[in-house]
């Protein structure tokens, strides 16, 4: 008897010691194709799940994943420490107040969509007031951007890309700004959008070059880790391992289902 409980205090010991010395940082995340894929049954895949494999192997952690989780219950989670990690994240001083922000690679700007059928050229920014506007509410856009939408009386707001889109094909909305990524995905996936629209030549880019970040909980039980983490990322950035992960352009690989220019 007191030979098993010794054996099982001795087992206890080890595993208290080889969390501290390699902890479980648990990372929450939701389906977010091309990115990282999160379908039913399967474990998640894609370029964030290797870059963050990567990223723990070199922190010195073990990556442990959610189950598929709506970004707004993440967030929410990453405020009281439940979870530690998030990835492909946007900058905002909210995030920035809750946790600790890594950039390591440059967004992809977003794009002006408008009907297939609209032959107006519309190439620069100060173009836009000219047109009924629609974005995305709470997506996190350039603030010089929004400044100059809220000055406009054509401006709308909508709860998401699909309904953006609809209110476009109606004819509500002149055009819609939405990130591409997520947009291209969302006509993918609807065939009464495909061959629709065009997207206008507008360069959101160059208003200021913005990144995704990585972001690590302000209340994680594993704040140590903080420093190496950071290290990490920007190894992986100097190197090219981030770069060679992200190498995907939605808009010249693969299928858009845009009116070509």
């Amino acid at each position: 008897m007191w030979s098993r409980l010794l054996a099982s205090l001795l087992l206890l010991s080890h595993s208290v010691w080889a969390e501290q010395v390699h902890p479980t940082l648990t990372w929450c995340l939701d389906h977010f194709p091309r990115f990282h894929a999160y379908e039913d049954g399967k474990a998640p895949y894609g370029p964030s799940v290797d870059l963050m494999q990567e990223l723990a192997k070199r922190a010195g952690f073990t990556l442990k994943f959610t189950a598929r989780t709506p970004s707004a219950r993440c967030f929410r989670q990453m405020e009281t420490g439940e979870v530690d990690l998030m990835s492909n994240l946007n900058y905002t001083d909210e995030r920035a107040n809750t946790m600790w922000l890594f950039p390591y690679n440059e967004r992809i700007a977003e794009s002006l969509y408008l009907l297939g059928s609209d032959s107006r050229a519309i190439q620069a920014l100060n173009q836009l007031v000219t047109l009924r506007i629609a974005t995305v509410r709470n997506y996190t856009y350039h603030p010089s951007l929004m400044k100059m939408m809220s000055e406009s009386s054509r401006h709308v707001e909508i709860d998401s890309i699909a309904t953006g889109f609809e209110m476009l094909l109606r004819g509500r909305v002149d055009g819609l700004v939405v990130p591409t990524q997520s947009s291209l995905d969302v006509i993918a996936q609807k065939q009464e959008l495909h061959f629709k629209f065009r997207r206008a030549p507008v360069d959101f880019s160059v208003v200021e070059k913005r990144y995704i970040n990585i972001g690590l909980s302000r209340k994680s039980p594993h704040l140590q880790l903080k420093p190496q983490i950071e290290a990490a990322i920007a190894a992986m950035v100097a190197d090219g391992t981030v770069k060679r992960l992200y190498a995907f352009d939605p808009l010249t690989q693969g299928p858009t289902y845009l009116v070509e220019p």
